[in-house]
């Protein structure tokens, strides 16, 4: 099964594959296309022998028409022993050798592309000092063949250019590795720009010390005799390459190869074997030109190249099965992530709490300046009216404005010169919701998790309500029962002694007044039960609109008197809850009068409006009054609370205990100086 992905330039795509490393592994698949350089430049290879043919240059090597006797005499000239024996020898040479060269232009090719995918300098260097010696093995060849001509011929020469060649091969070993063993250091720090220029110095400081080292040999035209056959040690000269092989082996490519591990270094040291061996036989065994020792020599020589070929190659080997792991682990962490981010993701669509994560803009002293967004949730859209994904890359201080006057940010700025979480709860004026705030820093930033806690805030306040209701229930049962029996004694006594006292009495104006207070006291008493106690409510489906409207034209006389306008906000849709008419419009009466009262005769505005949200419905009703201090409002609804003259305190008591029995809740803002709201929720009827 595969599953394609294209990127975003349409040139990769990705498979899944079970082909060496694991199931469901995601990979890179290319589209690959030969390059059009790639083309043309086999057509030139292609047409090039014709053109260079045209302006005359020949590759063939018959000048003239042969003579068929002559061919006939060199066929039977080829048939003595001697020249046969010299000829198979030569083919054989030319063999080994041509082993030697292909193999190491084999392994600059596979260097170049170790360097490519490592990027380190050691593995081409040594590639291009072994394509050097294949150079020089190109020479020895082509000149001990005679297909190319020296100043001087003789049938020892390709004794002399086969010195030359070991020689040449070990010297540029021990340069090539020497210079790292030198100043390793400097190799490892360089930079990717200094280190491709390096290598290319390097590269051409080589080619052209192998360039010059060749046309001398072949521009000279002393040659020394370099093979002794009938002496004891025919090959004294091939001592010289044998003591720097053995130097090489012994003491420069371990070091090289501890210093710059690998496989290719492992067998670049490994080789050595072979090329002493390549000597010894040379040097101890060889006494003629392609000899038993000397075909083995020449074997060995091509036994050199071939071993770090293979460890160059299993270098590569290596390397791709490094990347296949690489691949695997890193698709795993893919996955992995993915799978994350689907979590993530699912809880942050389904958190109810805005999560919103920041990168910070700092001022010169440090100190936080702004907030830039880089995650948000849907959350937003409810609690904010924010559309989430507008936000990333947006300013806080831009989208939510609000948030530095309520003091955000001076929290968010001690969690990041803290580096501690914070959590903050308050009650927000512009946004008329209660606030859980955590902040969490993040290593550029932090994260902000805020959540709603309007409903549990108003059920801790119903039930702190609840609680001194019953303790207001309790006190006025106990004054009830203590004080209303000795009232009604007072008060039928002062009624006896009414009765017996004549009406133009003088005194028959005390037991009046003890009537009338004894009255009062009573209906105090009365009122403080009815506050306390639970409202038994009939309720039905009524219109929130209607009821407001109807509470409104209970006031209307008392607005006229003071000289106050009314802004009324209505909801175009019926708003229905389960409610008893009466009791609620006597709440309504409670909060419209109390607001009338605070506001100043002749500039007082009155502001009822009623909508949905959610399932709720709403109605707040709001003043310009003289507003109600800060410390004065979470008393607002105790009972004998009051800050006016005559008041009692039980009226917003009441009103509260009204709207709690119709499973409503009610809550108060207010500005010194400004104007008090207060807001009253009702379950919408479905």
């Amino acid at each position: 099964m595969k599953a394609k992905n294209e990127s975003k330039s349409g040139a990769e795509e990705f498979t899944s594959s079970t082909e060496g490393f694991g199931a469901n592994v995601l990979v890179p698949r290319l589209k690959i296309r030969v390059p059009d350089k790639m083309v043309w430049l086999i057509g030139i290879i292609c047409a090039l022998p014709v053109l260079l043919n045209v302006i005359g240059i020949d590759f063939g090597f018959i000048g003239s028409k042969i003579d068929p006797y002559r061919i006939t005499q060199l066929y039977q000239f080829e048939q003595e022993t001697a020249l046969q024996e010299i000829l198979r020898g030569r083919y054989v040479h030319t063999i080994f050798v041509s082993i030697s060269i292909t193999i190491s232009f084999l392994t600059i090719l596979l260097a170049f592309i170790d360097y490519r995918i490592k990027g380190e300098l050691n593995t081409p260097i040594v590639g291009v000092a072994l394509f050097c010696s294949g150079l020089f093995d190109t020479f020895h060849v082509l000149s001990a063949t005679q297909i190319i001509h020296t100043q001087t011929q003789q049938f020892y020469l390709a004794s002399f250019t086969w010195f030359f060649c070991r020689l040449f091969h070990a010297s540029i070993l021990i340069l090539g590795t020497g210079i790292f063993l030198a100043r390793p250091s400097a190799f490892r720090e360089e930079s990717s720009i200094n280190r491709k220029r390096t290598f290319i110095w390097l590269s051409v400081l080589f080619v052209t010390l192998t360039f010059f080292t060749i046309g001398m040999l072949y521009l000279g035209s002393d040659i020394p005799q370099m093979l002794y056959p009938y002496r004891n040690l025919a090959r004294s000269y091939d001592l010289l390459p044998l003591i720097l092989y053995a130097i090489l082996g012994l003491y420069i490519l371990p070091r090289f190869q501890d210093r710059f591990p690998s496989l290719f270094a492992q067998t670049l040291s490994l080789s050595m074997i072979p090329a002493v061996a390549t000597q010894l036989y040379m040097v101890f065994g060889s006494n003629e030109l392609f000899d038993n020792n000397f075909n083995i020599s020449h074997f060995m020589a091509a036994i050199t190249y071939v071993i770090p070929f293979i460890g160059i190659s299993l270098n590569y080997l290596e390397t791709h099965r490094s990347e296949q792991s690489v691949i695997k682990k890193l698709n795993e962490e893919v996955l992995v992530r993915q799978e994350t981010e689907e979590k993530l993701s699912g809880i942050l669509n389904s958190s109810p709490s805005a999560i919103m994560a920041f990168t910070t803009i700092k001022k010169k002293d440090g100190t936080l300046d702004d907030l830039i967004w880089t995650i948000a949730n849907p959350a937003l859209t409810e609690l904010f009216g924010l559309n989430q994904t507008i936000l990333p890359g947006k300013k806080l201080s831009e989208m939510l404005p609000d948030t530095r006057k309520e003091g955000w940010f001076e929290l968010l700025n001690q969690v990041i010169t803290s580096g501690d979480p914070i959590s903050h709860e308050y009650y927000s004026q512009a946004y008329k919701k209660w606030f859980y705030l955590v902040a969490v820093p993040l290593k550029n930033g932090l994260a902000l998790t805020v959540s709603d806690i309007s409903r549990r805030k108003n059920a801790q306040e119903e039930l702190l309500s609840a609680e001194r209701l019953a303790i207001t229930g309790k006190l006025a049962r106990i004054i009830a029962h203590e004080v209303r029996n000795p009232l009604t004694n007072i008060h039928l006594a002062a009624t006896q002694m009414k009765s017996e006292l004549p009406p133009s009495a003088e005194a028959s104006v005390y037991p009046e007044i003890i009537e009338r207070n004894t009255s009062r006291i009573d209906q105090l008493i009365s009122e403080l039960l009815n506050s306390s106690r639970p409202e038994q409510i009939l309720t039905h489906s009524c219109d929130l609109n209607v009821l407001v409207n109807d509470a409104r034209e209970l006031i209307k006389d008392r607005m006229h008197l003071k000289n106050i306008t009314l802004e009324l906000k209505l909801s175009s849709i019926p708003l229905e809850i389960e409610a008893d008419p009466v009791r609620i419009r006597t709440a309504l009466l409670n909060i419209m009068l109390n607001g009338i009262e605070a506001m100043e005769e002749g500039k007082g505005k009155l502001i009822i409006q009623t909508s949905k949200e959610n399932n709720d419905c709403l109605l707040s009703i709001t003043d310009n009054g003289t507003g109600i201090k800060e410390e004065d409002l979470p008393h607002l609804f105790d009972p004998f609370f009051s800050k006016k003259a005559k008041g009692m305190g039980l009226g917003l008591t009441t009103t509260q205990n009204i709207i709690q029995s119709h499973k409503g809740t009610i809550q108060a803002t207010s500005q010194l100086g400004k104007g008090t709201t207060f807001t009253l929720r009702f379950p919408q009827l479905r």
